[in-house]
Formats: structure tokens, C-alpha cells, sequence
């Protein structure tokens, strides 16, 4: 039957997105890494919060090896048009960043306040859009 995806292959499917979850990478778990209530009180703090935010939560799916799924996503959205890695994008705005995080998009999963609290996601916004005003 045309369209109809049998019971093996949904298994091989969901078998390799499970290989991708999120995992970090650098070996930190969510209560090494902790929840920031209050941002940081300095820019680099902040900065530095924001890496370690993105290390933790983003890496896996958008670090910058092509294989990565995120970045193959975008490699192939823009096809060399903008960077496909984030932390190579100049053109990326917080309030872009939090809607993208806070939503999801396709495959990408949504993330909660009690994942990525909003004092982390200030400091992830500042991060990966460095140039950027705050809003």
C-alpha cells in the first residue's frame, strides 16, 4: 500500500532519531549545568553562561560538523547562502533566538522554561547573537 510506512521501518526511524537526542557533549548533566534563575551581572558572564547553555543544550543537533542534524538542515535550507552552523551566523537576533527555542521548528523540539529557564535563555540569546540589542 502506497504511503503507508510498515511497523520495521517506523522502528528503524525512530531508532535513529533516538540516536541524535540530546545528549551533551561535553559531559555535563542538567543538574551539573543547574537552571539560572537571575542572569549573570557581567557581559562575559553572560556570554560565557550563554556557551555554556548552547554546549549543553544545542550542540548536539547544531554544532558546527556538517554531520551534525541541525546544521545538515540548514546546510541544505541555505545551501551556502548564510553559515549553517549558529555560531558562525551574523545575521541572528535574540528575539529570533528565543521565539526558535521557545517554539521549535520542524524537527527541532520546543524548550521549556523548566529546560531553558529565561535567565538561560537571555544568556543563549546574547551567545549566539553577540551584536545584537537585547530585544
Amino acid at each position: 500500500m502506497r504511503g503507508v510506512i510498515s511497523a520495521p521501518i517506523w522502528g528503524l526511524l525512530f531508532t535513529a532519531l533516538a540516536s541524535f537526542a540530546q545528549a551533551p557533549e561535553d559531559g555535563l548533566t542538567s543538574r551539573e549545568l543547574g537552571i539560572l534563575q537571575e542572569p549573570p551581572s557581567t557581559r562575559a558572564e553572560l556570554l560565557s553562561r550563554g556557551e555554556a547553555v548552547y554546549d549543553y543544550w544545542c550542540r548536539t543537533c547544531h554544532g558546527a560538523e556538517p554531520i551534525k542534524p541541525g546544521t545538515a538542515a540548514l546546510q541544505a535550507k541555505y545551501q551556502g547562502a548564510l553559515p549553517a552552523s549558529l555560531t558562525e551566523r551574523t545575521d541572528l537576533t535574540p528575539a529570533f533566538v528565543r521565539l526558535m527555542v521557545r517554539e521549535g521548528i520542524s524537527m527541532m523540539p520546543f524548550f521549556r522554561p523548566t529546560e531553558i529557564s529565561n535567565a538561560d535563555m537571555d544568556a543563549l540569546a546574547a551567545y549566539l547573537a553577540p551584536g545584537a540589542s537585547a530585544n
